[in-house]
């Protein structure tokens, strides 16, 4: 739906046109009478064809425009779009999926594992031999060959808690992922969300310059027409149409503003295509945020936090790790195995065993040279540290949260501020527009009005997005930021 806001700034475009149209008849008459030397009371005709003509195309041309505008792509509908897309996020979600397939009993150790093997040799040889009698002997050709088959199974029965410890680390891994993930999923709304209101300040930015650059062109119009009736110098002529190209030239860098915000939105999305982007037109607030709520929402839901908890867990299950290496360990050993020979010359022709061994282990290493005790001792070392960074952490956090707030209600009292403001450069440039028109103000003071208002229109726009980023900001350190996909 169109917002009143963008309905009103096309129909008072079109008011201003249609203005512009008879007060250029005017002036026209008004000059072909000067010319012809006639003199009296000035009589309003009616629009020319070609005039009603144009008007006419006028209002087609802004009920398009209005019609397109229609079409606006909604942050949610942004949102969702980079969260199907964007590569840097499916990268996440695919190593999320690894560690998901890491957490297995298998990959513990709690399983056997099983081996099998065959295995098949031969051989072709030829031999001879003398005896003290002199008699020869010689086998030409002789064919050996054997043959093995084997299945072989080991199982940990016990490993001093080693398994088990190690499958909670892995759950605590998989976890970490999901947080990874989230933390992802987290921060592509915060840079998509920032990205999003910014085109939206920038496009306003942008229709602000539109209606000062009309205001120009308006005012180098009127000042043509008083030099060429000799009410005006040359040199206010001139600061006119400096001003209209200041104006025309800060207007085309806008656009490109534009156009790089677009191009770095849709990368977020990740599809970059040519086709239009159309944003909302206002940044509209949440209702206002409260610090308290924030602050317990924070502690509690925060990923960051959340992520150096996990890395918590992950030291301790490591140092158990280490600890069960010093306890014994009983292991189980079983096999099947097969072997055969054949030979075609000797005493035994064949042979073959088969049979089924087993066996059980239990063993404990006494002394490796103090290893054991190292080990122990950096990873006492390493948990000590990951509790320090939680620390860390949550006053950082807790720091952040302070100070964007703080930015956060600064910026909502300069909004009420510059809302003020702007309605008072307003009203200024009206009176001022209106005495010009009449003659009655200087070019250079009719501009000074103009870029007072330009001035506060920029301020209120900063001061709006500013407020807009800030409360994005908390939203994420608050572990709320995907209430925006709503």
């Amino acid at each position: 739906m169109v917002s009143t806001y963008l309905y009103m700034e096309q129909l008072l475009t079109l008011y201003h046109i249609r203005e512009n149209i008879k007060t250029q008849i005017e002036n026209d008459e008004q000059n072909s009478r000067i010319q012809s030397g006639k003199t009296g009371k000035f009589t309003r005709k009616r629009l020319p064809n070609h005039y009603k003509k144009l008007f006419a195309l006028l209002i087609f041309y802004t009920g398009c425009t209005i019609a397109q505008a229609q079409n606006i792509n909604t942050l949610s509908e942004c949102l969702q779009i980079a969260l199907e897309n964007n590569y840097s996020l499916q990268i996440v979600k695919n190593e999320n999926e690894i560690a998901k397939n890491n957490y297995t009993k298998a990959n513990a150790g709690f399983l056997p594992t099983v081996d099998a093997s065959a295995r098949y040799a031969g051989g072709l040889n030829s031999n001879g031999s003398t005896d003290f009698s002199n008699i020869d002997a010689k086998t030409n050709g002789q064919l050996s060959n054997a043959g093995s088959a084997s299945v072989d199974a080991s199982w940990d029965i016990y490993s001093g808690m080693k398994s088990h410890a190690r499958y909670e680390q892995l759950k605590e891994l998989k976890e970490i992922s999901d947080l990874n993930t989230r933390f992802e999923i987290e921060n592509l709304i915060a840079n998509v969300a920032s990205e999003y209101y910014y085109l939206v300040q920038q496009e306003q930015h942008k229709n602000n310059l539109e209606f000062i650059l009309s205001v120009s062109k308006d005012r180098l119009r009127i000042v043509k027409i008083n030099y060429e009736l000799g009410s005006r110098s040359k040199l206010e002529l001139l600061q006119a149409q400096v001003d209209f190209n200041a104006d025309s030239s800060a207007l085309v860098r806008q656009k490109q503003q534009i156009l790089s915000s677009k191009i770095r939105l849709k990368t977020l999305m990740g599809e970059l295509n040519r086709e239009q982007l159309v944003p909302d037109s206002t940044i509209s607030l949440l209702p206002t945020l409260n610090y308290t709520d924030l602050l317990e929402q924070t502690t509690g839901e925060n990923t960051q936090l959340q992520l150096a908890a996990k890395q918590i867990k992950v030291s301790e299950q490591e140092l158990k790790i280490v600890r069960s290496n010093s306890l014994p360990y009983l292991q189980l050993t079983s096999g099947y195995n097969y072997n055969y020979n054949r030979n075609n010359k000797g005493v035994i022709k064949s042979s073959y065993t088969n049979g089924l061994d087993f066996g059980l282990t239990l063993g404990m290493n006494l002394f490796d040279g103090g290893n054991r005790k190292r080990e122990i001792k950096n990873a006492e070392i390493a948990k000590k540290n990951k509790e320090l960074e939680q620390k860390e952490i949550l006053q950082s956090v807790e720091a952040t949260l302070l100070e964007i707030y703080t930015s956060y209600d600064n910026n909502l009292v300069l909004m009420k501020v510059e809302r003020q403001n702007l309605k008072t450069a307003r009203e200024n440039f009206e009176v001022a527009a209106q005495r010009y028109r009449l003659g009655e103000l200087a070019g250079i003071d009719m501009r000074e009005a103009q870029n007072s208002l330009q001035d506060a229109e920029k301020r209120l726009l900063d001061v709006e997005f500013n407020a807009k980023t800030d409360e994005i900001s908390l939203m994420m350190i608050s572990g709320n930021i995907t209430e925006y996909m709503n």
